[in-house]
């Protein structure tokens, strides 16, 4: 958390996603945010993948790094930034608020690292 933000803090009272204060609560430049998310709409559907995964991730800069690094096998190893860009949040939603919760902690600790082949992928999504 940068500068005692938390995510909730990006959310403006009629709904919309402040862009500014959810970078600064990710930890990234605003730039980077907006080249993922240049619209309310995109804005608001990171949010709100961010949001389901946040509690699952050791710190904000983490769940931006599980955002744009994890590759989902249930959906052809593409990543929860890619799913967004092209239209299938929904989906992607769907997925995590069913079974992503069960998930190991992003980043893996050393000892997921370090666990047999078999173990690892079935820890996998």
């Amino acid at each position: 958390m940068r500068h005692g933000l938390l995510l909730d803090h990006c959310v403006e009272p009629d709904g919309t996603i402040n862009a500014k204060i959810m970078a600064r609560a990710l930890g990234i430049d605003v730039a980077e945010l907006l080249r993922a998310a240049p619209d309310q709409a995109r804005l608001q559907e990171t949010y709100s993948v961010i949001s389901i995964v946040r509690p699952w991730t050791k710190s904000a800069a983490d769940t931006w790094t599980w955002y744009h690094g994890k590759r989902l096998e249930r959906f052809g190893g593409q990543t929860p930034a890619v799913l967004v860009s092209a239209g299938r949040t929904a989906e992607l939603k769907d997925f995590l608020e069913a079974g992503e919760a069960l998930a190991p902690p992003w980043p893996p600790t050393p000892d997921v690292l370090h666990m047999p082949t078999d173990v690892r992928t079935a820890a996998n999504i």
